[in-house]
């Protein structure tokens, strides 16, 4: 029996995906999840903290992720067509004048349909993601570099250009207690991670790896940030492997734009700092709805 809400919807007159709308409320709101290849159920806190706020929530899983359907098909990895997807999203649940927040991939994601389909947004929000990919990457590197040196001198061991390695070089010391260490400092800052978020990470596709990855790492946004029109929230994290210098960056570049940076929080902020991500959110849908 489908679940409650459950609504899917043709992409390319070919392709299935996955939405759900979760609550009833003047305030719509559509959430894209990172990745790309994660899924919506990282997002299922999010009821629990917008519900008495009159927030209608749309989940929904993209093409090639968890309950949509899946394609070998190499073309469908381009942002174009992931805009596009979006934007079909958008029609098929007779959405208008609605919030959009993206997280991570999904903020890239949300920023692109931005720019193409402004008319349609009542505010945008972006989470935990920048506006260049060699900018905010140089960073995640660093941090890496920084746990495998804490981690050598444990051993009484010294390497060198550690700071200068490119991530292919670098990926050679990264061992799974590096990459556990590195999780726990900059992803999710939980001594144990919630049962739900757990579930989210073991339903994750990871097959695009070999053919979006170029555009991933190249990404950039720079000479677009002036254009985007509806307000925005831009919300990073302390602890994120975006610095939260990109956040700043962000909100000077965008017109109509608000920052807030979760004094707790890491990459998934939502489950590792709520108490202060959510009120940011709320505040943000509650002044940009009085001015509506």
């Amino acid at each position: 029996m489908r679940a409650p809400g459950v609504k899917m919807i043709t992409i390319d007159g070919k392709y299935k995906v996955w939405t759900q709308k979760v609550g009833q409320g003047k305030i719509k709101l559509l959430v894209l999840h990172g990745g790309p290849g994660n899924t919506h159920e990282y997002f299922e806190n999010f009821p629990e903290y917008l519900a008495t706020e009159g927030v209608e929530l749309y989940y929904y899983d993209q093409l090639n992720s968890y309950y949509s359907d899946k394609t070998a098909d190499k073309s469908i990895w381009n942002i174009t067509r992931f805009v596009e997807e979006v934007e079909q999203v958008r029609q098929g649940l007779g959405l208008d004048q609605f919030y959009l927040l993206g997280h991570s991939w999904g903020g890239m994601l949300a920023l692109e349909y931005t720019a193409k389909y402004p008319q349609h947004l009542k505010g945008l929000i972006t989470s935990d993601i920048g506006y260049k990919a060699t900018v905010f990457n140089k960073h995640r590197f660093a941090l890496y570099a920084d746990i495998v040196r804490r981690f050598a001198a444990k051993e009484g061991k010294t390497i060198a250009g550690l700071d200068t390695m490119g991530m292919q070089t670098l990926s050679a010391y990264i061992t799974p207690a590096v990459q556990t260490e590195f999780r726990h400092l900059h992803m999710m800052r939980l001594a144990q991670e919630p049962p739900t978020f757990t579930r989210s990470q073991v339903h994750i596709t990871r097959t695009y790896a070999g053919y979006f990855m170029p555009f991933m790492l190249a990404w950039d946004f720079s000479d677009r940030l002036a254009a985007i029109k509806p307000p925005t929230l831009v919300i990073g994290s302390k602890y994120d492997f975006v610095p939260t210098a990109d956040i700043d960056y962000m909100q000077r570049r965008i017109p109509n734009c608000q920052k807030y940076i979760c004094p707790e929080g890491s990459h998934y902020a939502m489950w590792d700092d709520p108490e202060h991500y959510f009120p940011a959110l709320i505040k943000f849908l509650r002044r940009t709805e009085r001015k509506s």
